[in-house]
Parts: C-alpha cells; structure tokens; sequence
C-alpha cells in the first residue's frame, strides 16, 4: 500500500497554520500547508504580554513597559519590571514564516489552493483540493470555524499619522471605555507607536456585530477628538474573535484543530496569539514523539471562570467598565497580565478572583445562563 503524501497536512495558512508549519520546518516531517489566498498583507497585528520565547520574537514591531484603563474613576495605570506588552504586524510575521517553510526541506505551502471535502484512509486522511488530491497520515483544520460564537469581540480600527503630536507612546491605552453604541461592553484600544502615529481602534464585547457604519461613525469621532490636525491613514484593521467557552473544541474524528476553531481565543478577553504559539508547541512535541496532539489549554477552574465572567459581562453589560476597573486596578502586578495571557497558576486565579465583587459572580455561578 502506498505511504501518504505528506505526514501532516495543514488546512489554511494564517497565525495558527503558519505558527505550526514554521515549527514543522525545522523536524524530519513532511509538512503542506493548503491556503487559499495567492499573497500576504499586512493587514493586521497581534499583542500580548510576552510570557514565553517562539520563532516570531524578531518580528515584534514595538513593546511598551506600561498599559492603562480608563473609565468612571479616570485612568488607571500598571505596568511590569518583567513583562512587557508586544505588538507583532502580520506583514513581518508572514515572511518570518514563509521564510521558515521556504528553507526546509521537508514543508511547502500551496497558495491559491482551496481545501474541500476530507475523507478518512486507512492511512490517514485524504484532502480534496481545487488543484487535486493531496493525503496525510496526520490532518490539522486551522480553518475559522462554521460554528457561530454567542458573543465575541468585534473591532475597526486604523493605522494613523497625525499632523499634530497626541499620542503618549510610552503607555498603551488597552480600554477607554465609552457609552455604549452596540449595547454590548465599548471601548477605545490605542496602541501608540509614536507621538504622531498610532493604531486606534473602536471595539466592543457583545452577542453580535454593530452595524458597520456604526463603527466607522464611532472611530471618525474619536480620532477627531483627539485634535490631530491632518490625518494620514495608513493602513485599516478589522475583526472578530469569538469569546465563548467551548468554541471549537477538538474534533472527536481525529482531526487537530488548531487557532480559533480550536479555542485558541481566550474566552474572556480575545487574546489568542500566545495561546496559538502553546497550542503549536504542543503539537509539535506530541507529533514528534509519535503521539495524538491534544490542543486544549484551559483546565476545568478557568473555564469555570471565564464562563461566569462573560455571563455577567452578557446578561449586564452596563457593569462591564467597573469590573475591567477593578480588575486592572486590585489585582497585583503580574498576575492579572499572566491570567489574561493564560496562565493557570492557582495564585494568579485567586489573586484574580479576589480583585471583583463577588457578587454578581456568585449569581452567576448559581444561575448558569
């Protein structure tokens, strides 16, 4: 019987496919990513609090020592002697990893190549593509989702160069709360790369998208307001992340599921850069040790916690600003970034849980929704 073409094959090649195929490069496995789009932009940015070394750490673009929360009570400020806040553009993160695939010897993209149907082998799987068959003893679907999430975090935003210096590029401004258009939890995020150049986008937590015109309404008022005389946009950025616990657990076929469909977005808060780095990790080291990968990264306790948060934030939004509030203004140093980075340390969770009122969260946790 014939071995199969490949030994992994990688549906789609975006953060999570790239993340993976670029670890794959560098061991003895055979590797096809299939994505269908011909080209790369830079269309888009990750940041996270960097907790832990990947091959994409010469592609931060900027990483800032303090971040701040603004809402009812003014601003509220940390910052770390040990973690900073990164930013990570996609362009750069593309050629890092395109570069990867491009000097193994071992793995290939097929760009402009659309995946179809798949169908199990008793050699592994079989991939239908728009440009032919392709098998794999090991099949991973980095793919978005078909699943529609209850509630996510959607956003606009623009790269902008402003005549006018009006921006403080030594702080991020993760939150600036506004008065709800969406009727979800709204919020301004500011990452300044400069007096006069920055990346402001407009987002909210909410069970489904603004219309659009509300969004780009909402960012020309904000940016108008900081008086920033002409203004140069630069690049624009939109998205959807989904903030369900649950979202796209692992297939029980026996397909990996990498990236967003594979939850790799934290539930509570939309980081998902860092975790699609552990989750790749992990299947690299499993793959490599001849084992089935196993890409779940919450334990039971913080999607315990992350269910009862977005509870509260779902059924009274209105509360949303006060509880990111206290968190960023009781929790101790550290701990809340590493939670929010997903850490699953005991103390960073209690530290954490100690920081809110209880409670509307033991509501919560009596009454699941």
């Amino acid at each position: 019987m014939p071995s199969a073409d490949v030994d992994i094959a990688i549906l789609g090649g975006g953060c999570a496919g790239l993340s993976l195929a670029a670890r794959l490069a560098r061991t003895r496995l055979s590797v096809r990513v299939i994505e269908p789009r011909t080209h790369y932009a830079d269309d888009r940015t990750w940041s996270f609090w960097r907790t832990a070394g990947d091959p994409f750490e010469d592609c931060v673009r900027a990483e800032w020592r303090a971040w701040s929360v603004f809402g009812e009570q003014g601003e509220t400020r940390r910052g770390s002697p040990s973690l900073r806040y990164q930013t990570v553009n996609a362009g750069a993160f593309y050629e890092r990893a395109l570069s990867l695939i491009a000097d193994s010897p071992t793995a290939a993209i097929s760009l402009g190549v659309k995946a179809g149907g798949v169908t199990p082998t008793d050699r592994g799987w079989r991939v239908d593509t728009d440009a032919g068959a392709l098998t794999a003893t090991i099949l991973v679907d980095t793919r978005p989702s078909t699943q529609v999430p209850r509630y996510g975090q959607f956003f606009v935003g623009r790269e902008i160069r402003t005549a006018r210096p009006v921006f403080d590029p030594t702080v991020v401004q993760l939150m600036k709360f506004r008065a709800s258009r969406s009727g979800g939890v709204d919020f301004v995020y500011t990452l300044p790369f400069a007096a006069d150049r920055a990346l402001v986008e407009v987002t909210t937590f909410a069970p489904i998208p603004p219309p659009h015109a509300t969004f780009t309404d909402w960012l020309d008022d904000e940016i108008g307001a900081l008086e920033p005389g002409d203004v140069e946009t630069l690049r624009h950025e939109a998205g959807a992340l989904p903030m369900q616990v649950g979202f796209g657990q692992e297939r029980p076929d026996g397909i990996v599921r990498l990236g967003l469909g594979g939850g790799a977005a934290r539930p509570s808060t939309g980081y998902a850069f860092t975790r699609i780095q552990a989750q790749a990790d992990r299947v690299v080291a499993a793959l490599t040790r001849g084992e089935a990968p196993d890409t779940r990264i919450d334990s039971a306790m913080t999607r315990f916690m992350d269910r009862v948060f977005l509870q509260v934030l779902a059924t009274a939004p209105e509360r949303g600003p006060a509880l990111f509030e206290c968190l960023f203004r009781n929790a101790p140093e550290d701990r809340l970034e590493r939670f929010l980075s997903g850490s699953t340390r005991t103390a960073d969770r209690l530290w954490v849980m100690a920081s809110l009122p209880p409670l509307p969260f033991l509501r919560a946790a009596a009454v699941p929704a």
